[in-house]
């Protein structure tokens, strides 16, 4: 299995209660450390066909601390795109509370992606030192939160305690602001259509009197 990680996460706990987490949990378009290229649609497939992904504890395959809910790619500038990633963590376990705490309190910042690719999923491009392997097309296996990436940018985008008060407002125009790159892929407005509902249902809170 390949594992890419992400430098400087941006991640956020939206719902304390019901462990929700978003984050960008990998780039694409870039070269990253290993000198691959990813295309903003390969993890297309398996977005649309493996969900819920497992978020494992340190890519630890016995250590399932939650499930990622939807993700889709988010266009961020030129040829950047990343993965935009919404999670629940399982708050019923011990292991799930500790790495939402975690992801909460920024003691654990970068994001990781394991996942399986075949020969026809991936084309070489340039010769000898120059040469770069594009993957084409994915099978996601796993996403961990991890001390250290190798895909460049991940980043925790928020992740709110019960006693965060955050308006209906203010979480519509969040949804609004949140920029679909454009792609190939047909599901990209179900996908979006999904995290809005999502994010509007797991951070409404109540107006304080």
């Amino acid at each position: 299995m390949i594992i890419k990680k992400l430098e400087i996460s941006e991640t956020k706990a939206i719902d304390a209660e019901q462990g929700m987490v978003e984050a960008f949990t990998n780039s694409m378009g870039v070269i990253d450390k290993d000198g691959d290229v990813i295309d903003p649609v390969a993890f297309n497939g398996s977005i649309a066909k493996n969900l819920p992904i497992p978020v494992l504890a340190g890519h630890d395959q016995h250590q399932v601390v939650g499930k990622v809910l939807t993700a889709r790619p988010v266009h961020i500038n030129d040829n950047e795109y990343k993965l935009y990633t919404l999670m629940q963590m399982n708050m019923e376990t011990q292991a799930g509370k500790e790495a939402f705490s975690n992801v909460k309190g920024n003691f654990i910042r970068e994001w990781s992606v394991g996942f399986n690719v075949g020969e026809d999923g991936i084309e070489y491009e340039g010769k000898g030192k120059d040469q770069v392997r594009r993957i084409k097309n994915l099978d996601w296996v796993e996403v961990s939160a991890v001390i250290r990436g190798a895909s460049p940018q991940t980043a925790t985008i928020s992740a709110k305690s019960d006693d965060d008060t955050i308006i209906a407002d203010e979480l519509e125009q969040t949804a609004l602001d949140t920029e679909v790159g454009k792609t190939d892929a047909s599901d990209t407005e179900m996908v979006q259509a999904q995290i809005d509902l999502l994010k509007l249902k797991a951070r409404k809170k109540k107006k304080p009197y």
